[in-house]
């Protein structure tokens, strides 16, 4: 997992060697972090597919799989989420939090031996 949880860790991923799959994404959606006034405002993280639920929750205090104490799987689930696109190949998924304008974002690889691609997956809507 790779967190970027401020500013200068934005900013200097832009300039970090990364995996050449994610790289493209990645630095169009930091881009329009700084470009949008947001890079203050955002906590990115790439999310591969071996990283578990729980290395997110101590990430970041919270899981896409539950939202006031439903799991995903139940029919009464109802997602924590404000946006999910599929990218094609990653998925991104932001948590708006507060009325501060402070969000996660967070960039899933989608890959079948992740439970939490699997879900994106299902839960996705594409981007044109």
């Amino acid at each position: 997992m790779l967190s970027l949880p401020d500013r200068p860790a934005l900013q200097e991923a832009l300039s970090s060697p990364v995996r050449p799959d994610i790289q493209p994404l990645l630095s169009r959606r930091i881009k329009r972090f700084f470009d949008d006034g947001l890079a203050d405002y955002t906590h990115l993280l790439v999310v591969e597919a071996d990283d578990s639920e729980a290395k997110l929750l101590d990430e970041i205090g919270l899981t896409p799989f539950e939202h006031d104490g439903i799991r995903y799987g139940s029919s009464d689930f109802h997602p924590r989420w404000d946006l999910l696109h599929d990218h094609g190949g990653w998925f991104e998924m932001t948590f708006c939090i507060a009325d501060s304008g402070f969000a996660y974002v967070l960039l899933i690889e989608d890959a079948d031996r992740s439970c939490l691609a699997r879900m994106c997956r299902i839960m996705s809507d594409p981007l044109d």
